[in-house]
């Protein structure tokens, strides 16, 4: 690792810094909250590394799920994270060892400014990319430790914190939709949600839900595509 290519990756990352600590915070009070000592909040931040599982495991470690559904309902949540990677095989894999520990660390924060690779020309790609992702692990790792010991030592009201990674998407979602092209895949979204709670009760509809979501984008995929197609080569 070179001194200027540190300096780039931390300075590019700051942003990561900003959020990731504030919501890695909210999810070590929410952890710590619902019983788990601090120490949990650093194993999970260590080896798992996905904002959105994390605040669901609390819910998942405190409802004792079985582990099967535990699985599945994990790789529904992250399978997002392998459409990122098919974009970064190429630079991923002229970076050895390192790789995996970038594969590792790819989330979406992570992976946009990858891809917007802001770095200096005299900083190689590969461990631009690495650090990147070293730097935004750490941030999440002190964020939730942070949090957890918080939530120890001090006593207040928790209400709403639970809703930080809802708040988040939803944001997301509302720049999302301000993209025409995107608003029909949010539709289907909202309405297999629905359905889903309509069949199921609340506490059983998320498998259902994003089974149903994802059955639909891929059976619709070929007419979405097209459509955003014609759009492109509308307005060019």
């Amino acid at each position: 690792m070179t001194s200027k290519g540190v300096k780039a990756a931390f300075v590019v990352s700051l942003p990561v810094l900003m959020g990731y600590t504030a919501m890695g915070a909210a999810f070590g009070i929410l952890l710590n909250k619902a019983g788990f000592s601090p120490w949990w909040a650093l194993l999970m931040s260590v080896t798992i590394l996905s904002g959105s599982l994390q605040f669901a495991a609390v819910g998942m470690l405190s409802a004792g799920l079985p582990l099967l559904e535990t699985a599945v309902m994990s790789l529904l949540i992250n399978i997002r994270y392998g459409v990122y990677g098919l974009s970064l095989i190429e630079p991923f894999r002229k970076c050895g060892l390192k790789r995996f520990y970038m594969i590792f660390t790819l989330t979406d924060e992570t992976y946009a400014l990858q891809v917007q690779d802001e770095r200096p020309a005299e900083v190689e790609r590969g461990e631009f990319m690495f650090l990147i992702g070293f730097f935004d692990h750490l941030y999440w790792i002190v964020g939730s430790v942070a949090g957890a010991v918080a939530g120890t030592l001090l006593e207040f009201d928790t209400r709403g914190i639970d809703f930080a990674m809802t708040a988040l998407f939803l944001v997301i979602l509302t720049e999302q939709c301000m993209v025409k092209s995107n608003r029909i895949p949010a539709a289907i979204g909202a309405a297999a949600t629905l359905v889903a709670l309509w069949l199921c009760d609340a506490r059983n509809m998320l498998l259902p839900a994003m089974f149903l979501i994802i059955g639909l984008l891929l059976l619709l995929r070929r007419r979405l595509d097209g459509g955003t197609a014609g759009k492109a080569e509308a307005e060019g």
